[in-house]
């Protein structure tokens, strides 16, 4: 090949170099074709593959991915100046001063079932009956002079409880006397501080028992690095009992910290806010839950979020959802909007009413060029940091299933929770491949791409007519509604689970002692042996173990099973019995006073996070 001469030749040379005779057809490995051909008196110049990961950095891509960063950056803060030029500006010194004090926007944060929801109820004399008995949405709504978040505390709302912290002033982190600081309080409290809200440590389920005082805040110091007002740091803690409606001490708490932010805003500016979530139906469009930060949102203001810019339909300005014509500072509204997007980001973060849809557009493009210039960043960066790896021809490689899924949901905050949470589920044999994630009910065309990659849907809060759910059924595309996310969470799991073939677990179900062999006319071999543990099953696979070593097996196991000489299914412990196995190889190695270990294989749904075939 490589070296011009035959067959012949490399093998002599090969017998000379003292090395193995080798099949006509073998190929050479690099070192040893070099000895060969200096044997042969022959040139030969060996590329070596490295069989090993390999990071390609490029010069001229590593150069583009730095220009596409620049350029990126740029560009963001060119839109951020825009959209702060274009907003109503903030006074300062006397003016400030001057302002009328707005109402405070309190998050009521912490770990789920720590008693958040059944606070709030507290505070506004309320009872709120929930899917599953947890919150898995954001709500805001007035008590007295204050807007409240109730936020969920389940781990899949990261991002929906993320949402409320950049909307609020202080954050109320809720930890149970019985339970003590868990992840969800220690994620509250780094959101409260990410976003420079204060925070209020409050201790709920006093009612049913002792409060240890020194231990909570031990643990918040230790866990969360957050200092009470106690132990010299600026969070109050306060005690309450929301059942027993114990909960001045937290109402004249909220009020101190309020009057200290000192709070104002000009009710006669134009509005800014922040974006807590977002919906969408055939009727009404977009639907946008937010909190009114500073100014007063009126029905035809024109405004811009992100790359998302439009005219203000109508607005709901409270909790019972009558339409009003504006919402002022502090308020918690929902309005409808017609939007456009210029660049494919998200509808989230601050929104800010400009002046008028000339200076919307050209806002919202700048920001749709500078998520477009992020994006192309990101896709230089992954190509100056490419990376290929080669894997050696005996190593075997692990194939992940990706069964494709629809997913519908009710808002945008779901949307984001859902898809976090089936990213949490253990990935190394199976990953749900979220073909679609809409917000809105069930469409026939979601049917129709359902059909046609073999998909089925999953729908969270939101529901399909009648005659979707028949299209379902005459295309075979199986739909199931949830309203509680771990209970999607486990459906979609079990779907991919279906998907994987059934592990097959080895279980032992009796032992035997080998009394005696028997050799018999055909040459086969009869066991004898004494059941000293559990019922021998004539079904059973077979191993063999001498001193607790395991000597051999054979897995399609017992051939006959008798006592005295009556085939039988089965043998209880403390009887004799002989026991004939299918492999001859396996019953040649038997001794006396060897132990047969009798199994069964059963099958099992997959397990996702591995196991496989266990025998």
């Amino acid at each position: 090949g490589a070296l011009g001469v035959g067959v012949d030749v490399v093998r002599r040379a090969l017998a000379a170099l003292g090395s193995e005779q080798r099949r006509r057809d073998a190929d050479l490995d690099g070192d040893t074709a070099e000895l060969v051909a200096m044997e042969i008196g022959r040139t030969l110049e060996v590329v070596r593959a490295v069989k090993a990961v390999r990071v390609v950095k490029d010069s001229a891509e590593e150069v583009d991915a730095k220009e596409a960063l620049v350029r990126a950056e740029s560009l963001e803060r060119e839109a951020s100046e825009a959209f702060e030029a274009a907003a109503a500006p903030y006074p300062s010194g006397d003016e400030w001063s001057s302002l009328p004090l707005r109402p405070p926007t309190v998050a009521v944060l912490g770990h789920v079932d720590h008693g958040k929801t059944t606070l709030l109820d507290a505070l506004r004399g309320t009872s709120t009956e929930e899917a599953g008995g947890i919150t898995q949405s954001l709500s805001a709504f007035t008590v007295g002079t204050s807007t409240f978040l109730d936020t969920p505390g389940h781990a899949a709302f990261t991002a929906m409880r993320q949402a409320s912290t950049h909307a609020v002033d202080c954050g109320v982190v809720v930890v149970a006397a019985d339970d003590g600081v868990m992840p969800q309080t220690q994620e509250a409290v780094k959101q409260c501080r990410d976003a420079q809200s204060s925070i209020i440590v409050c201790v709920t389920k006093c009612d049913v028992c002792d409060v240890k005082e020194d231990d909570l805040r031990l643990q918040l110091l230790d866990k969360c690095g957050l200092a009470t007002e106690h132990d010299g740091g600026d969070a109050p803690l306060v005690r309450v009992s929301a059942k027993n409606n114990d909960l001045d001490e937290l109402r004249t708490t909220l009020e101190l910290v309020a009057e200290v932010s000192d709070l104002r805003a000009d009710p006669s500016a134009r509005a800014r806010g922040a974006i807590l979530d977002v919906s969408s139906d055939a009727k009404s469009g977009l639907t946008v839950d937010g909190v009114v930060r500073w100014g007063t949102l009126r029905k035809g203001d024109v405004i811009v979020c992100g790359d998302w810019h439009g005219k203000i339909r109508s607005v709901v300005g409270d909790p019972l959802g009558a339409q009003t014509k504006e919402a002022g500072p502090g308020a918690p509204v929902r309005f409808s909007a017609a939007l456009t997007c210029e660049g494919g980001g998200p509808l989230e973060g601050q929104f800010v009413v400009v002046e008028d849809a000339a200076t919307a557009r050209s806002v919202a493009s700048l920001r749709g060029r500078a998520i477009q210039a992020r994006r192309s960043a990101v896709d230089a960066r992954s190509v100056a940091d490419r990376v290929s790896v080669s894997v050696d021809d005996d190593e075997e490689e692990t194939q992940v299933l990706r069964p494709p899924v629809v997913l519908k949901v009710a808002t945008d905050a779901e949307a984001k929770a859902c898809e976090a949470a089936l990213q949490a589920l253990p990935s190394a044999r199976a990953v749900a491949d979220v073909i679609k994630c809409d917000v809105g009910a069930v469409t026939p065309s979601d049917v129709e791409l359902a059909s046609t990659f073999g998909a089925p849907i999953f729908a969270f809060n939101v529901g399909a007519s009648g005659s979707v759910r028949e299209a379902c059924r005459r295309r075979e595309v199986p739909y199931t509604r949830h309203d509680i996310v771990y209970s999607l969470v486990d459906d979609v799991a079990s779907y991919l689970s279906s998907k994987l073939p059934p592990d097959r677990i080895s279980k032992d179900v009796a032992r035997a002692e080998v009394l005696q062999l028997f050799t018999l006319n055909n040459g086969s071999t009869v066991i004898g042996c004494r059941i000293i543990e559990g019922t021998f099953p004539a079904s059973a696979g077979v191993r063999v173990s001498r001193s607790s070593e395991v000597v051999a097996t054979d897995a399609r196991g017992v051939a006959s099973l008798r006592r005295v000489k009556d085939v039988v299914g089965e043998v209880p412990k403390g009887l004799e019995c002989g026991v004939g196995l299918h492999s001859s190889e396996v019953a040649s190695l038997v001794r006396e006073g060897d132990v047969l270990e009798a199994f069964v294989v059963e099958e099992r749904p997959a397990d996702l996070a591995g196991g496989g075939n266990v025998t």
